[in-house]
């Protein structure tokens, strides 16, 4: 609507300049010679009446005083009776003879010689050069006049656009007119707009582009260099990357006295400053987790200093799962995960969900969260098979809309937690990716597994 609008608002109203040029024109030519014809006919109508009064006085004394040399024959007759006949006198002069009559009519001949006189001829060129001078001068004015209300606001326009030219793009125009100087104004607005816009767009889209770029590298250095190796146990991992970089990530933790942690962690929003966040959780984690003999306390430590790290409203969820080898059990804590710890039952070929109390890291600064966090203990029999994950998998959406959810997500791991490591990981991957169909995965997964070999 807007757009149909600004386009609505380019359009050429009123008449333009050569409409409004011809117009101005005409009135004014029309007015002067209006004027000047009324005058012209008035000196017309005084230089006739002049001149034929001087022409019949002329006449008069002429007939008397001086007469003619010769009279030219011919001549032609009016349809009055008069015969009208040219005659030269004196040093080649001329003039015309006008004869009524004839030397038998009763009443005789009656002539009246009129000399020629260029009086009235020359106050004829005097008002015609007087009149055009007038009309002449009387154009040139309104031409000045219309050409000053062309080119006053075109100069403003060319300094409006000379300004734009240099980067001030919100610059508005100064000139204003009619017709299609206004309609130029309106244009150079809109380029200018349109130029400002898109030049926030490009600073928005770098700026988009470095977060990008700064959010996954740092998303890379959360994840383990390597995957460790357990006697007796397939560890593997994977890290399925979505459309916004978060600071969601999973690691390893191997402690000197040979058990190993697996760590999922998920951190609440996007972008960069969820990328910090979840590089300060993994570094507090992995320190304390390494060096702390009880995970509940490392925890409640991590939580404490990520409080006063963080801003309010961010938080980070972890599932952690110590195992020892040597007794084939597992201690297991959740604070805030939304997916708990999945265990294949390879025994009875079920799925057994270990999901202890815990609010996420960061949201209180000692006693609510030290009060809550729980430890809970399972086992991990031959061919079982633990699962970590954030909450990516049952999250994920299909084209349709359509979340994944826990039971379907917990359906897939039933029916591939037989395979080995590489293999199950892999089935999964694929089983996930079908799901989000050819848009791909619309979030962040971290899945982290281990499999007790038979």
């Amino acid at each position: 609507m807007s757009r149909q609008r600004s386009d609505g608002d380019l359009r050429l109203k009123g008449l333009g300049l050569g409409a409004r040029f011809a117009l101005s024109m005409t009135i004014a030519l029309t007015v002067v010679l209006g004027i000047t014809g009324g005058l012209l006919y008035s000196g017309l109508s005084r230089i006739s009446e002049n001149r034929m009064t001087t022409a019949f006085s002329e006449a008069v004394r002429f007939s008397r005083d001086v007469p003619p040399t010769r009279k030219k024959p011919g001549g032609f007759l009016h349809r009055s009776g008069v015969r009208i006949q040219e005659f030269t006198y004196r040093d080649g002069k001329k003039g015309t003879v006008y004869t009524y009559g004839d030397a038998e009519d009763p009443l005789g001949k009656a002539e009246l010689w009129v000399p020629d006189t260029e009086t009235g001829a020359s106050d004829l060129l005097r008002l015609l050069v007087a009149v055009l001078t007038v009309v002449v001068l009387v154009g040139a004015a309104v031409s000045y006049w219309v050409a000053g209300k062309v080119t006053k606001p075109v100069l403003a326009l060319i300094e409006d656009v000379r300004r734009i030219a240099k980067g001030e793009l919100k610059r508005r125009t100064t000139g204003r007119g009619e017709g299609e100087i206004e309609l130029l104004a309106r244009s150079i607005d809109r380029m200018s707009a349109d130029l400002e816009e898109a030049r926030r767009a490009e600073v928005e889209l770098s700026i988009r582009k470095r977060e990008r770029e700064v959010a996954a590298g740092v998303r890379e250095a959360l994840l383990p260099l390597a995957t460790p190796m357990l006697d007796g146990f397939d560890v593997g991992a994977a890290f399925l990357a979505g459309p916004d970089f978060g600071g969601d990530f999973h690691d390893f933790i191997e402690r000197a006295d040979g058990t190993l942690g697996l760590l999922v962690c998920g951190v609440s929003g996007n972008g960069i400053p969820a990328a910090l966040v979840g590089a300060t959780a993994r570094s507090y984690l992995r320190g304390e987790l390494e060096r702390c003999e009880d995970p509940v306390e490392a925890f409640r430590r991590v939580n404490r200093w990520l409080h006063g790290d963080i801003r309010p409203g961010m938080y980070v969820t972890a599932l952690y799962a110590l195992l020892d080898p040597a007794v084939g059990r597992a201690q297991v804590l959740c604070a805030g995960h939304r997916v708990p710890l999945l265990r294949f039952d390879a025994t009875e070929g079920a799925i057994r969900v270990v999901h202890p109390e815990g609010i996420a890291l960061g949201f209180d600064k000692g006693p609510v969260f030290d009060r809550s966090i729980q430890l809970v203990e399972t086992p991990i029999e031959p061919g079982d098979r633990f699962l970590l994950s954030n909450a990516g998998p049952v999250e994920l959406h299909n084209p349709e809309g359509r979340e994944l959810g826990e039971k379907a997500f917990y359906a897939r791991v039933l029916k591939h937690g037989e395979l080995e490591t590489t293999d199950f990981l892999k089935s999964l991957r694929r089983d996930l990716e079908t799901f989000a169909g050819p848009d791909g995965l619309d979030r962040d997964i971290s899945l982290v597994t281990v499999r007790r070999e038979p």
